[in-house]
């Protein structure tokens, strides 16, 4: 019984919280004449689609997030709250964004590692921890940004997105972190839902949507970030399946080489979700041979 609630709470509740405010989002999306308004309304719409759906899965599995949070898994909440804030003027100034996001890859690792700053690092190490993790987070929350133009229009981002948050809840399954697993599993409801939701749209409408725009970026990049750092410095999730968890997305620009292109719209998408899927496989293999899930 105790099963099925979480099922129903931090799964499909946010699937049909997060899908219905996508459907909504994408009904707004102007067909015809270009619509500055609606159509920023809708893309932060998608993003509040993201951000609520996590939120109820979150409170879902923990409750109210704390106040003061005490570990790094209650900072996730506060994270979706951020980035959708962040999502409804993503798309004004470019030197706004980009101070917001070295400053906030700068305050995020202190926020969700205090403890390890505190009892696990010395003053040094904690700096170098400090300012690597800053400059990942960075150059991690352009990569997203940049997935969402790169990868084809149409089911492609979400479907990516889908595996790779579908591989982190595996990773975490396996190295035993099932609290973070469900986590990692209210994200790969919406990402299904969305992909879902985008292909009947396709087929019904002969169109394809540029299904996250730029707002969503932020909900995308914290989250996972968030994720991924109480997976490695707080669980037992292998030091290599971590890395290429992070680095899956930095495989998309493969699609716009030429002679890829070459091989038509639809065997490119192909070749691109793949390469960018090995990675998450071989993270996967890595975690369950890790495991000892086989002996």
């Amino acid at each position: 019984m105790l099963i099925f609630k979480q099922l129903i709470l931090s799964f499909l509740l946010p699937a049909v919280v997060g899908g219905g405010i996508f459907i909504l989002a994408k009904s707004l999306v102007s067909k015809r004449e270009s619509d500055h308004k609606k159509d920023w309304f809708s893309g932060w719409l998608v993003a509040v689609g993201l951000s609520t759906g996590y939120i109820v899965g979150y409170i879902g599995l923990e409750g109210s997030p704390p106040l003061q949070p005490r570990e790094g898994v209650h900072w996730l909440c506060y994270l979706a709250i951020i980035g959708l804030i962040l999502g409804s003027f993503w798309h004004s100034s470019r030197l706004g964004r980009l101070i917001v996001q070295i400053g906030l890859s700068i305050v995020i690792p202190r926020l969700l590692l205090n403890s390890a700053f505190k009892y696990t690092w010395g003053q040094f190490e904690g700096v170098i921890w400090w300012a690597c993790l800053a400059v990942a987070i960075f150059i991690f929350w352009h990569t997203v940004q940049q997935s969402f133009t790169i990868l084809p229009a149409g089911g492609s981002s979400p479907f990516v997105y889908f595996g790779l948050s579908g591989g982190t809840a595996l990773i975490f399954a396996v190295s035993g972190s099932l609290r973070l697993a469900q986590h990692t599993g209210i994200l790969v409801a919406f990402f299904a839902a969305s992909w879902i939701i985008t292909l009947v749209g396709q087929r019904a409408e002969n169109n394809k949507w540029q299904v996250f725009p730029l707002g969503v970026a932020p909900v995308v990049a914290l989250l996972l970030s968030g994720i991924w750092m109480n997976g490695y410095f707080y669980e037992e999730v292998p030091v290599a399946s971590a890395l290429l968890l992070a680095a899956a997305l930095f495989l998309a620009p493969v699609g716009r080489i030429e002679r890829i292109q070459q091989l038509g719209a639809r065997r490119s998408t192909i070749v691109q979700i793949g390469v960018i899927a090995l990675p998450v496989v071989i993270a996967i293999g890595i975690a369950v041979a890790r495991s000892g899930l086989f002996g």
